[in-house]
């Protein structure tokens, strides 16, 4: 039913919503709604989901390059994954009977696509990489000790048993252009994909005309 989708729907935008708070690193709301503060951080939850739902994919804690390339390809999966399902063959495979019109669908979820993905970049583009520090001899000195006991193969000596992600150190992207130019090919990519998604309702619309 509409109603369970809804709900399906509001649940994956707040568990995406709650994690790119946590990953943009904005403040707790805290209990300044009193007994309503559950619902608030509930609704607020929601409308970050919806806003930055590129944010929520644990590989943005890097930040910059390694992230827009992560809303990047994630964008175009989505976007690709949605074309996909517009098809007459993939439609007969899964609906019953006369296939479903998706027109106004991929005309609102392409913008919002579209949109989301350029909000998502310039969020991406504000998370600061890992504070490092540089040794005498001019290398990166991470100030961790060797240990083959630890999962990363690293420890904090000050810190016993500090959790370290690994994904917060990614160095991947273009390295040949700079974060500015990867973030202009990011927004120009999302919102080509989104008017991809949207072009598809546009042919089946003047088709029929």
């Amino acid at each position: 039913t509409l109603l369970g989708i809804a709900l399906s729907m509001a649940l994956l935008a707040a568990n995406l919503g709650s994690r790119a708070w946590l990953y943009m690193r904005w403040k707790p709301i805290g209990n300044m709604f009193g007994a309503l503060t559950p619902f608030y951080a509930y609704c607020a939850a929601i409308l970050t989901g919806l806003v930055f739902p590129f944010m929520g994919f644990r590989q943005i804690q890097s930040g910059g390059a390694p992230a827009i390339q992560t809303i990047m390809i994630n964008c175009a999966i989505v976007a690709i994954l949605f074309v996909l399902s517009d098809l007459n063959v993939v439609q007969g495979f899964i609906f019953m009977g006369q296939a479903c019109d998706q027109t106004t669908t991929n005309i609102v979820l392409g913008s919002w696509l579209a949109m989301a993905a350029v909000s998502s970049i310039f969020a991406a583009r504000k998370i600061e990489k890992p504070e490092t520090v540089e040794n005498v001899e001019g290398e990166i000195d991470m100030i961790l000790d060797e240990d083959q006991t630890s999962p990363v193969g690293y420890k904090v000596p000050n810190f016993p048993d500090y959790c370290i992600d690994p994904v917060r150190f990614r160095e991947d992207g273009l390295s040949c252009f700079s974060t500015n130019v990867q973030t202009f090919l990011g927004i120009v990519i999302c919102l080509g994909l989104g008017a991809f998604v949207g072009s598809a309702a546009l042919v089946d619309y003047f088709k029929f005309e």
